[in-house]
């Protein structure tokens, strides 16, 4: 198996895990919505910008301040991305969110099309209706109440995250073959960071701050997803210059039938803690694989071409 797959098989596994560990945190553990990606941009912006000036204060790499720049732009659009999708997160359940966010693909096939000059073939323009059906089917629901569609917000907030990203993985396209690989990773973190600390202009977020720094299950969150994504990232951008883009893509196009998979065991193993997440009805169970699977191929299909 060569190198570049076996690393894109392992980061769609890794960040399925910091998408329940997102979830438990939103639920159980803060009050406000914002207040996750907060904590989490502080540790991303100290951590981060500590490295990135020792690279370069240390000549361990040159600094090359347009793949800086460039970079910090790229994480300023998943931090904001990472508002949209925690926000949605708070509101439903986390593998039909992540389902839908997961559509991110097909707006980066979009976003080359204009500004990388790639045309899109027929088959391409097929997958993406069979992924949109994926994600129609995916947010029906059935069983426990008389809503059987995610609510608009959460789809609306569920996409803006994905185009953000997409965005971002444009930027990426472009400047992370030939820059220097630890400038563009925590220069990337450096911008994320930034734009979660303007959140403490919240004032929900103020007021939370001053009391949920001290509880200690929440920073352990922090700490273990904070821990996965250190360590995921580079994976990502080494999957991506070893390999084709495109093959790395489909693959992580696995990420969201992991995270049902993560959630149904889970609710399983620990019933009183996550049992709500999939005991709210077994009808939805169902669909949710066939749509998420649906989605999954044609997204893997789009990300090839």
């Amino acid at each position: 198996m060569p190198l570049w797959l076996l690393l894109a098989l392992i980061v769609p596994l890794m960040l399925a895990a910091v998408n329940m560990i997102d979830k438990l945190v939103v639920e159980r553990h803060v009050r406000t919505t914002l207040l996750y990606p907060f904590y989490v941009g502080i540790m991303e912006l100290l951590i981060s910008s500590t490295v990135l000036a020792i690279l370069l204060v240390t000549g361990i790499e040159n600094a090359n301040w347009s793949v800086i720049g460039a970079a910090i732009g790229m994480g300023s659009l998943r931090g904001l991305g990472l508002i949209f999708l925690v926000s949605a997160l708070r509101l439903e359940q986390v593998s039909r969110v992540v389902a839908i966010w997961f559509l991110n693909p097909i707006f980066v096939v979009g976003l080359a099309v204009v500004f990388l000059n790639e045309s899109v073939s027929d088959l391409a323009i097929g997958a993406i209706v069979m992924a949109s059906l994926g994600a129609g089917i995916v947010s029906w629901a059935g069983g426990e109440s008389s809503r059987r569609f995610i609510p608009p917000r959460v789809i609306v907030l569920a996409l803006l995250s994905a185009l953000t990203w997409a965005s971002a993985n444009i930027l990426t396209k472009l400047f992370v073959e030939d820059a220097p690989f630890w400038q563009f990773n925590f220069g990337s973190r450096v911008g994320f960071g930034m734009v979660m600390i303007i959140l403490i202009l919240s004032g929900e977020v103020r007021r939370d701050v001053r009391t949920g720094w001290r509880s200690r299950p929440l920073w352990a969150l922090f700490l273990l997803a904070e821990l996965i994504v250190t360590i995921s990232l580079p994976l990502y951008y080494l999957a991506i210059k070893l390999g084709p883009v495109s093959l790395v893509s489909a693959v992580g196009a696995i990420q969201p039938l992991t995270v049902l998979i993560y959630s149904i065991g889970l609710a399983l193993l620990f019933p009183a803690i996550f049992g709500g997440w999939i005991a709210r009805g077994r009808g939805k169970l169902i669909p949710q694989v066939i749509g998420t699977l649906v989605l999954a191929v044609g997204v893997s299909i789009v990300s090839t071409q």
